[in-house]
């Protein structure tokens, strides 16, 4: 039987093979000539309105332009989407197929229909922003996050903790320093995982995640320190309890300073 990595594989090969052969390159071969690179697959017929609005905004290829402008990368990075398989938002590092190695990331066009249930039901009714735009808000985070992923194993960036709370950081990081984005993609992401919560499981408790409900309040306080004037309503009643946001400046001022000095060595255009 196929294991789950092996039929992405399979199924995405042609799509990353056009890639280029440098998506599958060993990292002390290219040094700082891999790219985001950005694969639209053909979309299921429930999803392709989402994946035509997601591909029409831009965003994805946004995100990707934010790291490769920033970044050197050892090979490729394909951000795949694709209604072949349904595993995912995913980074998937080293999948041997026919002896080749291949690392990129894949995400379900499925998976843009459930957010929008998700956001439809967290918006009761509100029509700017709708449903949609906050599915691609949500998604410049989400994309954001697995390249945290692909960008920890791939420049071997050492990080102590869960990696799933550090990449979270990572994105919270990369989009709020972008004008493109700012707080709205962390605050997108906020409401996503505030509809994506429930009554937690043991398995939820040992999930490698943090408890989705957690993480909507981690990213409250990240947008809150970062502009406390700006994002005052954030804070109080059905929003960020105000003895948390009092630790909320300090707590990004760090989430900066770190991530600033994580990345520095594979700036493209050192810090003077």
């Amino acid at each position: 039987m196929l294991s789950p990595r092996r039929l992405i594989c399979a199924t995405l090969l042609t799509a990353v093979a056009a890639l280029g052969t440098a998506a599958t390159a060993p990292a002390d071969e290219i040094l700082g000539d891999g790219r985001v690179v950005v694969e639209w697959g053909p979309a299921a017929r429930a999803a392709k309105p989402f994946a035509a609005a997601l591909r029409r905004s831009g965003s994805i290829e946004q995100v990707a332009t934010a790291v490769n402008d920033r970044y050197r990368l050892p090979r490729d990075i394909p951000v795949v989407f694709s209604s072949e398989a349904e595993i995912g938002p995913a980074y998937l590092p080293d999948v041997e197929f026919e002896g080749e190695k291949l690392s990129f990331i894949h995400f379900p066009h499925l998976f843009l229909n459930y957010e929008v249930r998700v956001m439809r039901q967290m918006l009761g009714g509100m029509k700017d922003p709708g449903p949609v735009r906050m599915m691609i808000w949500a998604n410049e985070f989400v994309v954001a996050h697995e390249l945290g992923h692909a960008l920890v194993d791939q420049l071997q960036i050492p990080i102590t903790g869960k990696e799933e709370d550090a990449v979270d950081g990572f994105a919270a990081y990369l989009l709020a320093n972008t004008p493109a984005f700012g707080a709205r993609s962390a605050l997108a992401a906020s409401i996503l995982f505030a509809g994506m919560s429930s009554t937690p499981t043991d398995d939820d408790y040992a999930d490698e995640h943090s408890l989705s409900q957690q993480r909507t309040y981690q990213f409250l306080c990240w947008i809150y320190g970062s502009d406390k004037k700006e994002f005052k309503s954030l804070v109080g009643k059905d929003g960020l309890p105000k003895r948390r946001a009092v630790r909320c400046g300090d707590e990004w001022k760090q989430l900066n300073r770190s991530w600033s000095t994580l990345m520095a060595p594979h700036l493209k255009t050192p810090v003077a």
